[in-house]
């Protein structure tokens, strides 16, 4: 979903709401998913300013009887991750809303997110094959999009296309935005529905078959909805660990699956192929 080219400046001690007012507006009022329908998404699972047992306590909660917490937090590409998938409220019934929460603890230097080139990496984890482009101020002030002079260092839009669980190929505009406080690290990310009627950066989903083994692309459908963010903590213990969340919520237009549950049966490999691939990038980093 954030598959945009950001560079991160270091920001002066404050909360991200103050400093990312995407991610503050995903919070509340919340994401747009259909006519007049707004969907909140969660707040931190892991907030700023808690003292490491603390921290334990939230993870052990969030985990449950579903891991040990030496075992999830355990310094590994192959530790656990855990995933959910929600149905989001309200909700459109012909494009119903879901949610996806996602949460795992990798191991590295939290300087590495003041590395520009990493965190483009980070940004692209999971991106697989497709294609992106920023949009450049002169194409954005067309559309009476203005950034402000130091702003395009934390903040961007760009227009990605790919493949989404190879059944919808997704030509999406994208708004996304940084910030940083000395504990922690938020990246938020919408399809920004200004774009959505665009006739050179339109939000759009096409239907993919297969006839006779060969990959057929249907016509292009008007898509909405669709915004997350990704918060990243140091850990007081174990040493050098760090929680990542990331929430996500969608429109997922009826037309999509065909009603068939794809996210529940195709997601998870996917989610654990992403956080293993995200924890060996924290590792080539560290071990510079």
């Amino acid at each position: 979903m954030l598959p945009l080219v950001l560079s991160l400046a270091t920001l002066a001690p404050a909360g991200h709401e103050a400093e990312n007012p995407l991610y503050r507006g995903l919070l509340d009022p919340g994401l747009t998913v259909g006519p007049d329908q707004k969907v909140k998404l969660p707040p931190p699972t892991m907030p700023d300013g808690l003292d490491a047992a603390k921290q334990t306590a939230v993870i052990k909660q969030l985990i449950g009887a579903d891991y040990d917490y030496a075992e999830f937090t355990r310094k590994s590409v192959v530790a656990p991750s855990l995933l959910r998938i929600r149905d989001a409220r309200p909700s459109d019934p012909k494009a119903p809303a879901r949610g996806v929460d996602v949460y795992f603890v990798t191991y590295g230097d939290f300087r590495a997110t003041d590395d520009e080139k990493f965190l483009d990496r980070l940004a692209n984890t999971g991106k697989g094959e497709g294609t992106a482009r920023g949009l450049n101020r002169e194409e954005l002030a067309k559309r009476k999009i203005v950034l402000k002079d130091g702003d395009e260092k934390k903040e961007g839009y760009g227009q990605v296309e790919f493949d989404f669980l190879e059944k919808v190929r997704l030509k999406i505009t994208g708004h996304a935005a940084w910030s940083k406080t000395p504990e922690s690290v938020v990246a938020a990310a919408e399809v920004d529905p200004r774009f959505r009627p665009d006739p050179e950066f339109p939000n759009e989903w096409r239907p993919i078959t297969a006839e006779g083994g060969a990959k057929k692309v249907g016509p292009p459908q008007p898509y909405g909805g669709a915004g997350m963010y990704l918060k990243i903590t140091k850990l007081h213990e174990p040493a050098g660990a760090l929680f990542v969340e990331q929430h996500i919520v969608f429109a997922e237009p009826t037309g999509w699956f065909d009603g068939a549950n794809l996210l529940r049966s195709k997601l998870p490999l996917v989610v654990q192929s992403n956080v293993r691939d995200m924890r060996r990038e924290w590792s080539k980093w560290s071990a510079k």
